[in-house]
């Protein structure tokens, strides 16, 4: 039934469609391996894992110059014939700024080391995915932009697949090979990043020789005009996302980043769900936005966002269980930790459903402000709470930090509505802000239910109940 509409589908449908499907095989394979790595791994090595991505994601937004964050889309309008010449150019500018950065990075390597946390084999592998990884997020945007996604899907989810294999495969040969010069987190982030980098270097050698325009001033002028103002952005959400890991180790230990990193995903698997919602709600959104009443945007806002509510309560509530499925006892000790976090994951819904309007509006420069307040909020009390507390205030940390986001969002979309003659936004404000209460503190009942399992798992049985009759009345006003 569902093959049979997505054939008979627009184009744009079933490029979307794909897109998506991807994106969830891709998260969906870092799942199904974590088992296997948490299982071999040390949570010392497992938080070397996560240090180096944090790392890598947060100077990376240097190293691009944002180059990727937002108005790539608009220069394949703007340069409709010289795409090609564009890509280059661009890729061309992004690639100084790596060899700039990354050579940097080599060269004050056993500085940076002590500084970071990485070794120098693995400041090494970060400087050649900066130089490389933006030819794949440019290809894979101009893929987008074109509707052309049967490459795209192939090469994403064919490199996923490998990429997890080698690491799987890396992990397992490194652990049964204790003379070999190399630890753990090393040969997973080789094995997996290899993989990764090495299709990259393939598209950036691709994108050089199709455009073969590597400076035009033009170009860079369009693109450094859009993406400059998006740098502030970018880093703040990064910092919101990865600072919390990037600090535990640096005040208390790798294998409590392993810990906290591996309860973060799982608190995150909702995200799936998520992903898919505010997707297909977007469109709606945009569509209707500029019609008088909104009833429908209203309601349908409402109802998605109760839908993520429950299930984001319900992933808090079964945390044990899935915790056992992924991880050992090691991480189970720390399951309290799941409940601040889904609830925090939730927020990020909330916040996603006002920059959505920011977004329609052009406003993006409120998001910035948003986004920078709520970092600084994070890092400020993640210096104070995580010496006094531990790990565990991260968790704490970063919900209070998703609480100002939210807040700062709801208060400049109201503000963006004002300006153009609404008393409101287009959501029930006052139902969103008693839903997340709500969720807040439903997620926290959690702690107390880990307790009483039979009680929980009646508990867990009944919100399931609940998803599906929220999930009926979802259907039934898409059909209306």
């Amino acid at each position: 039934m569902l093959i049979n509409k997505l054939k008979n589908a627009s184009l744009e449908v079933k490029s979307a469609t794909v897109y998506t499907l991807s994106s969830v095989i891709s998260r969906g394979l870092a799942v199904i391996s974590m088992p296997v790595f948490t299982r071999i791994m040390s949570a010392s090595d497992m938080g070397v894992v996560n240090l180096y991505t944090s790392w890598y994601s947060m100077v990376s937004i240097v190293s691009t110059l944002a180059l990727t964050s937002g108005g790539y889309s608009l220069a394949m309008k703007e340069f409709g014939d010289q795409r090609d010449e564009y890509e280059s150019s661009v890729l061309t500018l992004s690639s100084l700024m790596a060899l700039i950065m990354g050579g940097g990075l080599v060269a004050s390597s056993p500085w940076v080391s002590r500084f970071v946390g990485l070794s120098p084999r693995l400041i090494i592998l970060m400087s050649f995915g900066l130089l490389v990884m933006p030819a794949w997020d440019f290809w894979t945007l101009r893929q987008r932009y074109e509707y052309k996604y049967k490459l795209a899907f192939l090469l994403s989810v064919g490199s996923a697949v490998l990429a997890t294999a080698a690491s799987v495969g890396a992990v397992i040969i490194a652990s049964s090979s204790p003379h070999l010069d190399c630890s753990l987190a090393e040969a997973r982030l080789s094995a997996n990043y290899l993989i990764v980098y090495g299709v990259s270097g393939v598209l950036w050698v691709l994108l050089m020789v199709r455009g073969r325009t590597f400076y035009n001033s033009r170009f860079w002028r369009f693109s450094l005009g859009l993406s400059l103002p998006l740098i502030g952005y970018s880093v703040a959400s990064q910092v919101l996302s990865v600072s919390d890991r990037v600090m535990i180790s640096a005040m208390v230990g790798d294998a409590q980043t392993g810990i906290y990193g591996v309860l973060y995903s799982a608190s995150s698997i909702s995200l799936f769900f998520w992903s898919a919602i505010n997707s297909s709600f977007i469109p709606y959104l945009f569509q209707n936005i500029d019609f008088e009443g909104h009833e429908g945007i209203k309601k349908s806002s409402t109802l998605l966002l109760a839908l993520f509510a429950l299930i984001s309560v319900l992933i808090s509530w079964f945390g044990p269980e899935i915790i056992r499925v992924l991880a050992t006892d090691e991480y189970l000790s720390a399951v309290s930790l799941m409940p601040p976090i889904a609830a925090g994951v939730f927020l990020t819904a909330i916040s996603n459903m006002y920059s959505n309007i920011l977004v329609y509006y052009r406003q993006t420069t409120y998001i910035m402000f948003a986004s920078i307040a709520a970092a600084t909020v994070n890092v400020l009390l993640n210096l104070v709470a995580i010496p006094l507390f531990g790990f565990y205030a991260a968790a704490y940390t970063t919900l209070a930090s998703y609480i100002v986001l939210a807040f700062s969002q709801r208060a400049w979309a109201g503000k963006a509505c004002r300006e153009r003659g609404r008393k409101t936004t287009v959501y029930e404000d006052d139902r969103l802000v008693v839903l997340s209460v709500g969720t807040l503190a439903a997620t926290m009942c959690g702690m107390a239910l880990y307790q009483a399992t039979l009680v929980r798992y009646l508990a867990c049985f009944a919100l399931f109940i609940m998803v599906l009759l929220v999930l009926v009345k979802v259907r039934a006003n898409k059909e209306r």
